[in-house]
């Protein structure tokens, strides 16, 4: 679910046109201990016609990280737990100019959430932060029905309803996206 949750953040970071429309999935189950599904390998395409992969497994003990790549024709941004990369080109030499932002002290925000859903309570508020919405939850929880339905159905592409998943509001534009987890 958080890998979905990202995924739809980044997105709508760049644009509502990048929402996730629809997805074509194939899933597994590597690892018994983790029924019904513990690997689903995806192309999901954007409102805009944008498409990308989805990569997200838990039934190899080969891949133990996660990392969210998001690749226009402008640049990329690569994140993990341990930083973010940014690639673009220099427009004035059209050469490649990387930046990193390192997380020394990586945190997965997980505390901080249940301490302001806390705080919302307490305070009496509906939502703390527009990003632990019900509408939020029911937007990730799409994605993901869809691509289980998607699976279940040999990789039928499956629309996702424009009213439940449109992300996060932010500006900007992109091309591919690439998304991996472990």
């Amino acid at each position: 679910m958080h890998f979905i949750a990202a995924l739809r953040l980044l997105l709508g970071a760049s644009g509502a046109d990048n929402r996730i429309s629809g997805v074509a999935a194939f899933m597994n189950l590597l690892e018994e201990r983790l029924p019904p599904v513990d690997t689903v390998h995806a192309v999901a395409v954007t409102k805009s016609g944008r498409s990308g992969t989805i990569a997200i497994s838990f039934g190899t003990e080969f891949k133990s990280g996660l990392e969210i790549e998001i690749v226009t024709t402008k640049g990329a941004v690569i994140w993990n737990p341990r930083g973010v990369k940014t690639v673009t080109k220099d427009p004035s030499t059209g050469e490649k100019v990387e930046s990193e932002d390192k997380y020394p002290n990586y945190d997965s925000g997980v505390k901080a959430e249940v301490a302001q859903f806390a705080r919302s309570i307490a305070e009496g508020k509906v939502e703390a932060d527009a990003k632990q919405s019900p509408s939020e939850a029911l937007g990730d929880l799409e994605v993901i029905q869809a691509l289980l339905e998607s699976g279940k159905a040999g990789g039928l592409l499956k629309r996702i309803p424009e009213d439940i998943a449109a992300p996060v509001s932010g500006e900007g534009g992109g091309d591919t996206v690439y998304m991996t987890g472990h």
